[in-house]
């Protein structure tokens, strides 16, 4: 079955969703950053599960350009792909159109583009690490 969680039912299903999420992440976000982003309604999270088990979970936002609103995924992770990547894309686009999003946009590993039915590659994503001084502010 798939879902969208209403972050106020977070806390019954972050102990299984997190582990899914650690494996998906990179250095922008912590776990942590993710729960706070669900918490504060910033995220929305959408998860497939079985037998009471969270199998998959993506998390996705929803960004307003100048000109365009789009849901964005910013995160995904799980175990058998085959079983819920296209129910759970399905369920996140008509989020996205119930939200007046015109487009979804995935930034992700190359392979995702041969997985996500009806995407097609629009732009490149570089990036370039600076390494700037931080200050961090202990209260």
């Amino acid at each position: 079955m798939i879902t969208q969680v209403p972050r106020e039912d977070i806390n019954y299903v972050w102990q299984q969703v997190e582990p899914l999420i650690i494996r998906a992440l990179d250095d922008s976000y912590t776990a942590r950053d993710v729960l706070d982003g669900i918490i504060r309604n910033k995220f929305q999270l959408f998860i497939s599960w079985e037998n009471d088990k969270v199998e998959s979970a993506v998390v996705t936002e929803v960004a307003d350009y100048p000109r365009k609103r789009i849901l964005r995924y910013v995160l995904a992770g799980g175990d058998n792909l085959d079983n819920w990547l296209e129910p759970i894309q399905n369920k996140i686009e008509e989020f996205a159109t119930n939200n007046y999003c015109q487009a979804i946009e995935v930034a992700g590993r190359k392979g995702w583009l041969r997985k996500l039915k009806g995407f097609e590659q629009k732009i490149y994503i570089m990036s370039k690490e600076l390494w700037v001084k931080v200050a961090i502010q202990v209260t």
